[in-house]
């Protein structure tokens, strides 16, 4: 059996994290957020830094418990069963790259097409091939990539930052109000604000590759959505000295709007690149993370087999790769067809925010189910204040889906894509386990998830291995453990 390759330290964990939240359509975020609210915008954004952590921690204590690459689906089987892990990994992340990916791809081609005049969807695909060609070479080649690509973006965001705070701009303060709108407005942009971090869990599908993958992913997101709220709100407080927010809220590329403003045609320049760099980056995750999920829910007989092909040179699992790059590829399609601009941008936004959101819910109910069901079971990296930061993610996370956008025909619109996503994913794993003579909603033992991980991974560190070995067996001699 090829495994994946286990190699991966802390900056590649960071790198992980980090790289998808500074994206493409995270700076669109960004800069549509301080454009509509102005530097008040930094409240949200500091609000949803707390739900996210609130998060974060759930996944560290779940990837402690089951290093695998499946995550959220492999968390929620032995919670929930089989189709809430379906639910939870189709749901939030396949449909996240379907509705994100290519979204990602068009921010990168709009702004290279501005830059150079090179048409968008060129340029997009051709992102899309050395992505998928850099990703099928292996794990080692996505880490020395990532890192560099991840630190060069935060450096140059926190520089611009500091450079409009300290005027070292060369160009004309301007005077906006810090509340560029009103409280009732701002208090409805969470959605806004919560893309700015959503994805730093994409480190935790790398954990059957990750050195010490109990104390290198919790930390990795911790630090990662941290720092990504320093360097976010030093760009947007120096960016608000500088432009015109009403011209920064319509634009598809509002981040370079300010960067412009900031530092005229060099800011703009600047700006585009890490725009590219972004996209490039988000792209790299999804690559990386989207297919070990697959990866893993084949190993548990959710998907076909099929999702579960290594490369015996590579060490990677290539078969999920081009499913990831097809829907990738798809939606960019439809963007370039359909002239994407912001409004088509955050609309896809918000449609991949709902079962996004709706696969955090799961994740932190597994944690309480799973406290609940194995309690004498080890977990490296345990929830402080347990269930303190649960129950606030959960309820944190309902409020979004409701508040989803400020105006309420957009929101039934919005649930109801959703909605009819999520429905078509219950009917196909229905079918799917119904074939293979698999329940539905019968929890699987941990021992069983825990085991399947090990055989298939690269051997962890010796104290860990008998962790999880511990682990196991009061998982065996639990009530209600066997399915």
């Amino acid at each position: 059996m090829t495994k994946l390759k286990r190699s991966l330290g802390f900056s590649a964990a960071y790198a992980a994290s980090t790289g998808l939240v500074v994206s493409g359509t995270a700076m669109v975020s960004l800069g549509y957020g301080f454009g509509t609210g102005g530097l008040a915008f930094a409240i949200p954004a500091f609000i949803g830094l707390i739900i996210i952590i609130m998060v974060a921690i759930s996944y560290g204590e779940l990837a402690s418990m089951m290093p695998g690459g499946g995550m959220v689906g492999e968390y929620t089987l032995p919670a929930l069963g089989r189709i809430p892990a379906l639910v939870a990994v189709l749901g939030g992340y396949l449909v996240l790259v379907s509705a994100d990916g290519g979204t990602q791809l068009l921010v990168a081609g709009q702004s290279f097409e501005s830059w150079t005049g090179v048409p968008a969807w060129a340029f997009s695909f051709l992102l899309l091939a050395i992505l998928l060609a850099l990703n099928l070479a292996g794990v080692d080649i996505f880490a020395r990539v990532q890192v560099p690509v991840v630190f060069s973006m935060m450096g140059i965001l926190a520089l611009l930052g500091l450079a409009g705070l300290l005027g070292f701009t060369g160009q004309q303060k301007v005077d906006n109000p810090i509340l560029a709108t009103d409280w009732g407005t701002l208090a409805s942009m969470g959605a806004v604000a919560i893309w700015l971090y959503i994805g730093m869990e994409f480190v935790a599908p790398l954990a059957e590759e990750v050195r010490k993958p109990w104390k290198t992913i919790p930390m990795a997101m911790i630090l990662g959505v941290t720092s990504i709220f320093i360097v976010d709100v030093l760009f947007g407080w120096g960016a608000t000295q500088y432009v015109d927010l009403a011209e920064m809220a319509a634009s598809s590329i509002p981040h370079v709007v300010g960067a412009t403003a900031m530092l005229g045609a060099f800011g703009g320049t600047l700006m585009t690149v890490v725009t590219i760099f972004a996209s490039f980056s988000t792209g790299n995750s999804y690559l990386a993370a989207i297919p070990r999920m697959l990866y893993g829910l084949s190993n548990e007989g959710l998907l076909p087999k099929w999702f579960a092909r290594v490369s015996p040179r590579s060490r990677v699992p290539w078969a999920g790769m081009l499913v990831t790059a097809g829907c990738m590829a798809t939606v960019l399609l439809y963007s370039t067809f359909n002239a994407g601009g912001i409004d088509l941008i955050l609309s896809l936004i918000s449609i991949a925010c709902v079962t996004w959101l709706l696969s955090y819910i799961i994740a932190q109910v597994d944690v309480i189910v799973l406290r609940r069901k194995y309690p004498a079971a080890k977990r490296p990296f345990k929830t402080p204040l347990y269930p303190v930061p649960q129950i606030v993610g959960i309820a944190a996370c309902v409020y979004l889906i409701v508040f989803i956008v400020p105006d309420m025909e957009q929101r039934l619109v919005i649930w109801g894509i959703a909605a009819i996503v999520v429905a078509a994913i219950v009917l196909f794993g229905v079918i799917w386990l119904k074939r293979n003579r698999l329940p539905l909603f019968t929890p699987t033992d941990l021992t069983h998830t825990q085991t399947n991980i090990i055989v298939r991974s690269e051997s962890l560190e010796h104290e860990y291995d008998d962790v999880i070995a511990a682990d196991a067996a009061a998982a065996s001699s639990a009530p209600n453990g066997a399915e």
